[in-house]
């Protein structure tokens, strides 16, 4: 890390770890190696449940660790850390993600603009077989830009915050699994906060086989449904039985879109898991209204 800058602002790196052994050294080594001074910066780890060696390993690196037993829930983890950090700034990143040596002076740069949120780039790399999945996953997930522009919501594997918001709106809800944090950046932004994108502030993320991505859709079902009230879940389940099949055309569009031409050579499995995504997404809205009824919502 390079030596201090008093015009820099303080920073807490927060990062949620659960069973990360295969990963957490990768992202402590790319945070050991920031170009930001040490003496205004501290990396806080916390451990949600984890069963694996991942407390071990995080043992090895000079970081804050801490725990979060009650909750099984990332954004119960995150919250844990923003209690416990120091910085003037709040920075988000996943466990399985690697940040760029600049990652960190590029987000905050924007903060000198007026930003309140600064959400940076989000990168992703395959494994050596590219798989349809992997494809898909590239081109629908965490895609950062877009969903800042058009929603104006963002998402904690590369996210940066001034830690008064959470004093002032609240905390990431921690009663779901998926979408915690497009429902608080949504609520900041809808209080009038400004989030605004940062291109340059890169971290990079490994993409998911079809096993992964159909568990993280899945997830994404039931927080959508936790998220919204009565009737809108109602509109919600009859829309998505409606987009149940996608067009070929939108998947040829995404490829132009956000994939490259090589992609088109699997056009019909790339279908194939945006159906399957389609699927697992209403077993997981299916699941949260199952429970509702047992509880009589």
């Amino acid at each position: 890390m390079s030596t201090s800058n008093t015009e820099l602002p303080s920073v807490s790196i927060i990062a949620p770890v659960y069973n990360a052994e295969k990963e957490v050294d990768k992202l402590l080594d790319s945070l050991m190696n920031l170009e930001y001074p040490q003496d205004l910066l501290e990396i806080i780890i916390v451990d949600n449940k984890s069963t694996d060696n991942t407390s071990e390993i995080i043992k090895k690196y000079p970081v804050k660790r801490l725990d979060e037993n009650e909750i099984q829930s990332s954004y119960a983890a995150r919250n844990k850390g923003i209690k416990y950090a120091n910085g003037y700034l709040l920075v988000f990143i996943d466990s399985d993600c690697i940040a760029s040596s600049k990652w960190l002076n590029e987000g905050i740069k924007l903060f000198s603009d007026g930003a309140d949120l600064v959400g940076g780039k989000v990168e992703f790399y395959f494994s050596e077989k590219e798989t349809a999945a992997e494809m898909y996953d590239s081109m629908t997930n965490m895609q950062v830009e877009h969903n800042i522009r058009d929603r104006k919501v963002a998402k904690t594997a590369n996210l940066f915050v001034r830690s008064s918001l959470f004093d002032e709106i609240g905390m990431f809800p921690d009663n779901v699994t998926s979408g915690g944090d497009v429902q608080w950046t949504a609520r900041a932004t809808r209080a009038g906060y400004k989030l605004v994108y940062a291109p340059e502030a890169v971290v990079k993320h490994p993409t998911r086989k079809l096993k992964e991505l159909l568990k993280k859709q899945y997830r994404v079902g039931k927080g959508k449904m936790k998220a919204l009230n009565s009737e809108d879940r109602d509109s919600d389940k009859k829309s998505l039985l409606k987009s149940l099949f996608p067009k070929i055309a939108d998947i040829k569009n995404l490829i132009n879109e956000r994939g490259n031409k090589g992609m088109n050579k699997k056009l019909l499995r790339v279908w194939c898991v945006a159906f399957l995504c389609n699927v697992a997404t209403g077993f997981g809205i299916l699941a949260i209204s199952l429970s509702n009824l047992k509880k009589g919502k």
